[in-house]
């Protein structure tokens, strides 16, 4: 079925279908002024105009076709009552004007929230992706001793990437599994106040772990603290001995220190490892 609506900006008149309406919730763009519109509610009663104007005249049937004629066929204010070629042409052309312009305005508008909803899909996952690769990367780099613990064979791409970032793959310390074994402290028997100690070590976990530092405190005839000294790794350690692969898991190593006590009276001695 069509209709006549009038654009509320021009006052340029138009047929649209029903069709037409039912697409946008009505909504069209003048042919004319380029206003869009709700349709709807700027359709023309014909039946109402056609009323107001024949209570208007006499009843000369001449002058009611007149009446009726000048409603369907004018298309504004000026044009004039009687359907002629040219009005009929301008009916065919505001028709393809309105249907053409219709279809352009809501597809360019369509394509456009289409291609800004494209867009915002892929920023949202670019922005996903860019953060789970930066937690992926903290996770690494905090946890970059366990994985190489666990994981042996990445630990020569751990190392090769903490040179870039001026980071380094440490050996695990886990002191709890360090334990102190067979120690003995003797004097020297030709150099007075030379006190020679002999320990051992033992990792009890089953993997390498970094060598730790040694603690040893003298102590007098009453427990109390005379002399005390930290010893680390290079001092206590075997000359030749590989210290940056660490104590492998389950191994022992033999310590021998040596500490001068003159002048002091010495009659015990305490040993303790930390990092």
């Amino acid at each position: 079925m069509t209709h006549i609506t009038n654009c509320p900006s021009c006052n340029t008149q138009f047929i649209v279908t029903d069709e037409q309406l039912s697409q946008h919730n009505g909504k069209v763009r003048c042919g004319q002024c380029f206003n869009v519109f709700d349709a709807t509610k700027e359709l023309v009663d014909l039946e109402d105009y056609t009323k107001t104007d024949l209570n208007a005249v006499n009843d000369d049937e001449t002058e009611i076709q007149t009446a009726a004629s000048e409603y369907e066929l004018s298309k504004a204010a000026t044009e004039p009552p009687s359907k002629s070629l040219a009005s009929e042409a301008d009916d065919i052309v505001n028709k393809a004007l309105l249907q053409d312009s219709q279809s352009t305005y809501f597809n360019v508008d369509d394509k456009k929230n289409e291609s800004k909803n494209t867009l915002l899909s892929w920023l949202k996952s670019l922005f996903a992706l860019v953060l789970l690769l930066a937690a992926i990367a903290q996770s690494i780099y905090f946890f970059r001793t366990e994985i190489a613990l666990y994981y042996p064979n990445l630990k020569p791409y751990l190392a090769l990437a903490c040179q870039k970032i001026a980071c380094s793959v440490d050996l695990p310390k886990e002191i709890e599994f360090i334990i102190i074994d067979d120690s003995d402290m003797q004097e020297d028997a030709d150099y007075a106040g030379l006190i020679h100690l002999s320990s051992t070590l033992i990792n009890q976990a089953n993997f390498s772990q970094a060598y730790p530092n040694i603690e040893l405190t003298l102590t007098d005839i009453n427990d109390k603290p005379k002399l005390r000294r930290t010893f680390k790794p290079k001092e206590y350690l075997p000359e030749h001995t590989d210290i940056a692969n660490g104590l492998a898991g389950g191994a022992e190593v033999k310590v021998k220190l040596a500490i001068t006590a003159t002048g002091e009276s010495v009659a015990g001695y305490r040993i303790a490892v930390h990092y």
